[in-house]
């Protein structure tokens, strides 16, 4: 399945002040777009936008699969997300979130793909144990995985790597280029230069 996702004039205010405004971008499958800036420059707003968390003043966001537009209303049902103000479920497991996550979203676990990411992000040894006792480190490359695990058309990372160790940046790394083969559409806000390197672009919020 192909992706596409268009960005039309987007903006948002809270009460006087501008926090984005006229953004647009396009983006398709295997592309990833950065969002870089300070903090406080509207980064994580254009996410939410984007994800359907938050509405935007005006503008538009739009995703296409194949010859398909999605229903803005239903973007966020084909989204991966990982950001800082999601939370993980404590008493499970990455296993079990990954089943739990599936089935969620009307598919049938599958424990190979788990498998596979979870080695992939360096938890292949505590697949077992609840997420309770992880680091923060290890429940964002949780989130990571779970953000992966369903092969989103659109990936949407908010500061993924603000958490991580050398090794856990070199698994997101590899997480992206996973997301890249599956054909999703990434975006990726960030203000770290390691990171910004992973993009093929970049989208500066200080334009807006």
């Amino acid at each position: 399945m192909k992706a596409s996702l268009e960005v039309r004039g987007l903006c948002k205010r809270y009460s006087r002040r501008r926090v984005v405004e006229d953004l647009h971008l396009h983006a398709l499958s295997g592309d990833v777009v950065g969002l870089v800036g300070a903090n406080g420059s509207g980064k994580s707003t254009v996410i939410k936008m984007i994800a359907g968390l938050v509405r935007p003043d005006s503008g538009s966001v739009q995703l296409r699969l194949d010859d398909t537009d999605v229903d803005h209303q239903k973007i966020h049902e084909q989204c991966g997300l990982v950001a800082p103000y999601l939370e993980l479920y404590d008493e499970f497991s990455p296993c079990e979130l990954l089943d739990l996550h599936a089935e969620l979203h009307g598919t049938a676990p599958d424990p190979a793909r788990s498998g596979e990411l979870l080695e992939m992000l360096g938890l292949g040894s505590v697949t077992s144990r609840s997420v309770r006792s992880f680091s923060s480190g290890m429940r964002q490359r949780v989130a990571i995985a779970l953000a992966l695990s369903l092969r989103p058309p659109l990936l949407l990372l908010d500061e993924p790597g603000v958490t991580l160790d050398d090794a856990g940046r070199s698994a997101l790394a590899a997480g992206i280029a996973q997301a890249r083969q599956d054909g999703s559409v990434i975006i990726l806000a960030t203000n770290d230069e390691r990171e910004r390197s992973l993009c093929d672009r970049v989208v500066s919020m200080t334009d807006y």
